[in-house]
């Protein structure tokens, strides 16, 4: 945001973090991202062109010399394409799907009252913390230097063998190593780091925000119809945040199916197996910020509990005194209408709702939709383990 935007944001309240910017230079550079920005789209554009054109270029240079081993070693590198042409841009189309979202779940902090009123000035100076840390260049900087040192390692001490064959030269190259392979190190390896780092620490600032907050006094209803006491918008985080996971999806399913078309052997069992290792690394880190709310959940329901199960007694006291006991003087000559019953059945179900309130602000559907952006790209690669009759077959008997 620029100095005007964040004045206006800032003296409504209505705006958070995560609305703008992003945690790499590179992507702020445009300025202001949402989903229907052409600008996100030319710069996922120009993550591919800059990342996996010249890889491809640089491939057919030894085609002058009558090798097409390069070429052909690259081709079957599913890896390299899979990162550079798919993951680096979902990662940079995520900046105008998630921010925003990100943005929208922060603000419905204050548009549902959560934020307790006298609260306004503690709740602005955590969003004014995060801003502070979104925009500091060291971290970006930080960030590209980081980028580069683990792909200078990488290239450095990863053995020769262990790399795609059109990593290697028969030229007099530094090190042996094709104009490609330099060019992957240098410039497509670090510029994916870099996207990938960006994420790391946009998703550090939601964890810290949301952490931040849920040591603010707020404003909970423990029979909120929703099952978390009014936060479990927060789930939809999840199910936001799922493009992210299916960019990690593709980088290792991508690893596996490189190494199948290297005459690697890879079984579903194995393949199972990374996956759900996989899945359960991305739930992790991804549920993992809104659990800084199991506490004041907890709290909220304990009180809940006593509160509501205080009233509900003497209600039920109340209305069996009433209708079953005969109470003295009450009018018990007509009782269907009466509104006793449905007042105090709203009651019971509101008590009933306090008492079986979730810990966490999570919902089932939020976090299958998560598992299956991250788990699709491994169902691309189990296709190609399935022979196509005995695919064919079982579509067969399940329609049939």
């Amino acid at each position: 945001m620029n100095q005007a935007t964040d004045s206006i944001a800032l003296a409504e309240c209505k705006s958070s973090p995560f609305d703008d910017g992003c945690a790499i230079c590179m992507l702020r550079l445009w300025g202001s991202s949402d989903p229907g920005n052409p600008r996100v789209w030319r710069l996922a554009v120009g993550v591919v062109l800059v990342g996996w054109l010249p890889l491809f270029v640089l491939a057919l240079v030894p085609l002058a010399g009558g090798n097409d081993e390069v070429l052909r070693a690259f081709l079957r590198d599913a890896s390299v394409h899979a990162r550079s042409r798919v993951a680096a841009p979902i990662f940079v189309l995520a900046e105008g799907v998630c921010g925003p979202r990100l943005a929208a779940l922060a603000r419905t902090f204050r548009e549902r009252g959560i934020i307790l009123q006298g609260r306004d000035s503690a709740y602005d100076e955590v969003v004014r913390s995060i801003s502070r840390l979104r925009d500091l260049w060291p971290v970006h900087v930080l960030a590209v230097v980081l980028a580069y040192v683990i792909a200078i390692l990488l290239f450095a001490y990863v053995p020769a063998s262990f790399l795609p064959d059109w990593h290697h030269s028969q030229q007099t190259l530094l090190l042996g190593r094709s104009l490609a392979s330099w060019w992957h190190a240098l410039v497509s390896l670090p510029l994916l780091l870099i996207l990938l780092l960006g994420w790391c620490w946009r998703l550090v600032l939601w964890a810290g925000y949301l952490w931040l907050v849920s040591r603010m006094d707020l404003r909970l209803v423990a029979s909120h119809p929703e099952g978390a006491a009014g936060l479990m918008f927060l789930s939809h985080s999840l199910s936001d945040l799922s493009v992210l996971g299916a960019a990690i999806g593709v980088i290792v399913a991508s690893t596996e199916l490189a190494h199948l078309f290297a005459g690697g052997a890879v079984t579903l069992e194995q393949l199972g197996r990374v996956t759900f290792g996989t899945i359960v690394f991305v739930l992790l880190i991804f549920v993992a910020p809104l659990l800084s709310f199991s506490d004041v959940l907890a709290r909220t329901r304990l009180l809940g509990v006593s509160t509501y199960g205080a009233l509900a007694q003497r209600v039920g006291e109340a209305m069996e005194d009433k209708w079953m006991r005969g109470r003295a003087g009450a009018d018990t000559s007509d009782p269907l209408s009466s509104t006793d019953f449905s007042v105090v059945s709203d009651l019971f179900q509101s008590a009933q709702r306090a008492s079986t309130m979730r810990l966490m602000p999570i919902e089932s559907g939020s976090l299958l939709v998560l598992t299956g952006a991250t788990a699709l790209p491994f169902g691309a690669v189990a296709l190609t383990l399935v022979p196509f009759s005995k695919l064919l077959e079982g579509l067969i008997h399940l329609f049939l």
